[in-house]
């Protein structure tokens, strides 16, 4: 008998435990959602750009008359979520050949991620040799990426630039750069991308490679990122050249191809 009341008090205060450990746990998940609502808000509101400012420069946004376009970057967002689980992730984007369109699709996937207003976005210009992020930002620009690799003094916050777009932050690659592959493959850079991943819990970054097809930088930057987008021009690439690009970002990253006309 006074076995059984034993057994039954132990089960008693086991449940008492896990009902202990869930509260913790809902605590927990509230106040770091808390914490992210926080850091979004307080983020310094840039100048913004309008509808035809964000039509020139071939963005899109909630409301445009290119319904299809917007619906279709949607998609691919919703791809992603789905097989990250996460709204925290780094996604590479590169094209199969030269002028295949990938900063096009680039940013406009991060602003598609920025356009919910519980998430923010990085562009980050990996592309040093045909660089488009000064495009996208709204002051001038003094260092980028490849500053921040090669020189130790350039702090993280000094590269980081607001966009005409709401929540969406751009790093400029830095300009031109002949050893790019040698930055890409340092212990800094590997810092610099788990770094930017884990400031905001609810980061979407995408990485902005130069082409497979012409460079290594993008077989180089792939161990980085949690999945790669491939972006193929439409009528122009073969099956032989789609294949290497797959080959090259690792099939355990490659997460899709997007034709671009």
């Amino acid at each position: 008998m006074e076995k059984t009341k034993e057994y039954s008090l132990k089960q008693l205060m086991a449940g008492v435990d896990s009902l202990v450990e869930t509260s913790e746990q809902l605590v927990k998940t509230a106040v770091l959602e808390h914490r992210k609502r926080e850091q979004i808000k307080n983020m310094e509101l840039p100048v913004l750009w309008g509808q035809d400012e964000l039509y020139e420069k071939k963005i899109v946004f909630t409301g445009m008359r290119q319904r299809e376009l917007l619906n279709a970057f949607r998609e691919v967002r919703i791809r992603l979520l789905e097989k990250n689980k996460t709204d925290n992730m780094v996604v590479l984007v590169s094209s199969v050949s030269a002028s295949g369109g990938s900063s096009f699709f680039s940013f406009n996937l991060a602003a598609t991620f920025a356009l919910d207003q519980h998430k923010t976005a990085l562009y980050v210009d990996c592309n040093p040799y045909a660089s488009a992020a000064e495009r996208y930002i709204t002051q001038d620009v003094e260092n980028g990426l490849t500053q921040y690799l090669t020189d130790y003094t350039v702090p993280l916050k000094s590269i980081i630039y607001p966009s005409g777009i709401e929540r969406l932050r751009v790093i400029p690659s830095g300009g031109s750069s002949e050893s790019a592959a040698e930055f890409f493959n340092s212990k800094r850079m590997e810092v610099f991308v788990a770094e930017i991943k884990s400031r905001y819990p609810d980061r979407f970054i995408v990485l902005d490679a130069p082409s497979v097809q012409v460079s290594t930088e993008a077989r180089i930057l792939s161990r980085y990122c949690d999945h790669a987008l491939l972006v193929v021009p439409y009528g122009t690439a073969v099956t032989d050249e789609v294949l290497a690009a797959v080959d090259a970002v690792g099939k355990e990253r490659f997460a899709g191809l997007v034709f671009n006309n």
